[in-house]
């Protein structure tokens, strides 16, 4: 055992040595400015200058849904969401709009089955209440701006339903190709 910790440590030696002397030998390498996209020292956000973005100040019901990113991902939020946040567990503006009983007297996307289902006990949550889990609006939907892309993306979406460009089927599919391992073989 002490000569494998013994081979070991030289072998750590012999790795910092060669790094050493070849870092010394290419000034080449990639500073923290060369890498991501701020294009600052991480170090030091002196230099750092953030974009202004413009976001769409159209009111709800006004404004044009945007397709989703993928199937059942999170749809972009396409309206002014001037004074409905912050969102907190007790107040949640979004959900007068977008609960399934409002929505479609109000032309809004209702909130899909699986916000009301608790991922974390693997069951309904509380009666017409949106899971614990899913409140905050805001953690997987963004408002949309102005932005323009930072890289490149070629990335088409495919969806395997039209309807879902603008729905979300996810409580349908969720468990498909998932083995149950609680069922026994007879």
């Amino acid at each position: 055992m002490k000569m494998r910790v013994g081979m070991l440590a030289v072998l750590v030696l012999v790795g910092l040595l060669y790094a050493v002397k070849h870092h010394s030998k290419h000034e080449s390498l990639v500073s923290d400015t060369q890498i991501g996209l701020r294009k600052a020292p991480l170090e030091d956000e002196r230099d750092l200058r953030l974009h202004s973005y413009e976001y769409h100040k159209l009111p709800p019901g006004e404004s044009k849904r945007f397709e989703r990113a993928y199937e059942n991902a999170p749809p972009m939020i396409p309206h002014d969401v001037t004074g409905l946040l912050p969102i907190t567990k007790d107040n949640n503006q979004c959900l007068g709009c977008h609960m399934p009983d409002v929505a479609s007297t109000v032309g809004a996307t209702p909130v899909p089955k699986s916000h009301f289902f608790d991922f974390r006990h693997n069951r309904p949550a509380k009666e017409g209440s949106i899971s614990d889990a899913r409140f905050n609006c805001t953690q997987c939907h963004a408002p949309q701006a102005n932005a323009k892309p930072l890289v490149k993306n070629n990335f088409k979406p495919v969806f395997s339903n039209k309807a879902l460009e603008f729905r979300s089927d996810f409580m349908d599919v969720v468990d498909v190709g998932v083995k149950d391992l609680t069922k026994t073989k007879e």
